[in-house]
């Protein structure tokens, strides 16, 4: 959004906006709640402490929704509730992967990053191959597709989402005995 447009939303001023920008000037509570109201923020989150948390292997929801194969297993690692970023392991067996068809995903950027085995990834009209340490950055919105690469060994991979996901935990099925979301487990 360019500074006009949130002007004309807000209803204060473009020059004003660049001047708050800048650090030249601080906005009033009244125009405050208007340019965030203008980018549909809370004003709460201007004034969010970051939360801290652990997510133990043992803990890690299991994302069912995701597209793929019977033989992928997809597990969320940062919080469901996390909107910056969302990073899912994937382990895929043999000729699994994100199924046939290419799909796009609703968020900005998405990065693979293989950690173990060979992965096959389609980006448009794009074949690549990558190997352990490869990653791949592309914009979500373009159709995609990936299997693994390696009829005899598993694939381990990285996906950074990023914005994250709008709603993972409608995706995540948690495991038997997790603590509730929003808590820590025990060391």
């Amino acid at each position: 959004m360019s500074l006009s447009d949130l002007a004309q939303r807000s209803g204060v001023t473009a020059s004003f906006l660049s001047r708050v920008e800048r650090d030249e000037t601080s906005p009033s509570v009244a125009s405050l709640l208007a340019v965030c109201e203008a980018l549909g923020l809370p004003i709460a989150e201007l004034f969010a402490v970051p939360e801290t948390t652990l997510v133990r292997r043992r803990d890690r929801a299991e994302l069912a929704q995701m597209p793929g194969t019977p033989h992928v297993i997809d597990t969320l690692l940062t919080p469901v509730w996390e909107r910056h970023v969302t990073v899912m392991e994937t382990v895929a067996a043999p000729g699994g992967g994100g199924g046939d068809a290419l799909y796009t995903m609703p968020v900005a950027t998405e990065v693979c990053f293989v950690l173990e085995g060979t992965v096959a990834v389609i980006v448009d009209d794009d074949h690549l191959t990558l190997r352990e340490g490869d990653a791949l950055t592309f914009g979500a919105s373009a159709p995609h597709t990936w299997r693994n690469a390696d009829p005899a060994a598993q694939a381990r991979m990285l996906w950074i989402l990023a914005p994250g996901l709008p709603d993972p935990q409608a995706q995540a099925v948690a495991p038997p005995g997790s603590p509730p979301a929003g808590t820590l487990a025990p060391l």
